[in-house]
């Protein structure tokens, strides 16, 4: 399909990468005040990574661009709880200054790979158009 790239397909991965983030620590805000609650971190720059760095060192595999494609959009997305740190005597461990901290550094890089996606898409079609 026209527009199925490496690119892409980061670009995509690491928009639903951030999406979980986000709903993880929405769901850490809202669960602030709940006794035992464990904080959930979500992680998948690691394993984006290594797809890149496995893509760079089989640059020259025959059916390469499809299958590159379809390793990228396979790696993981992993939600974990932190269970090694207990903030308060009720169990909860969840930093709400902490939290604010990272959902806005969340949404920024959010937006950033919404605007990145878009200006991709953008000159594609520009091209597509043959500059017109």
């Amino acid at each position: 399909m026209i527009g199925d790239s490496i690119t892409t397909a980061l670009y995509q991965k690491a928009l639903d990468g951030t999406w979980q983030r986000q709903k993880a620590i929405s769901n850490n805000i809202a669960n602030a005040e709940t006794p035992g609650y464990k904080t959930l971190k979500v992680s998948f720059e690691d394993a984006l990574k290594s797809e890149v760095s496995k893509i760079q060192k089989n640059s020259t595999a025959a059916n390469g661009a499809l299958q590159n494609y379809k390793s990228i959009s396979d790696s993981d997305i992993s939600v974990d709880t932190v269970d090694t740190t207990t903030s308060r005597a009720d169990g909860n461990n969840v930093d709400l200054d902490a939290e604010n901290v990272e959902m806005s550094k969340t949404v920024l890089e959010y937006n950033y790979l919404v605007r990145g996606l878009s200006d991709t898409y953008s000159r594609l079609k520009y091209a597509i158009r043959e500059g017109k």
